[in-house]
């Protein structure tokens, strides 16, 4: 019987990078730990990769630094996912007020 493993999405910029702002000729080294936790997350889930840059930027920058492997696809969209990991991301966890008070805070590379 085949396994199919479920998709996680990963952000790229400041998950991934270090990211320091938007730069479009810029895409930043690798965090450190980066590689070892996608090699962690492919263990268990397809990973993809998404971003608002262009896609094959972001496939050149993973052959470079040998992440590729563990990637399956990097898009502009946002993919159906058991999870999303995003530097900017907040959990809504059923109280709006909670919510929007979370908006005022800055991702960690702001601060």
């Amino acid at each position: 019987m085949i396994k199919y493993k479920r998709n996680i999405a990963v952000d790229f910029d400041g998950v991934l990078n270090n990211y320091t702002g938007y730069d479009p000729h810029n895409l930043f080294t690798p965090r450190s730990g980066a590689k070892e936790f996608l090699e962690k997350l492919h263990e268990q889930y397809d990973i993809i990769i998404y971003s608002t840059r262009n896609s094959s930027e972001i496939v050149k920058w993973l052959e470079k630094y040998h992440f590729d492997k563990y990637v399956k696809v990097v898009t502009d969209k946002k993919p159906p996912a058991v999870a999303y990991i995003d530097d900017r991301a907040i959990r809504f966890e059923g109280d709006y007020r909670e919510c929007l008070e979370n908006l005022t805070e800055k991702a960690y590379w702001q601060k």
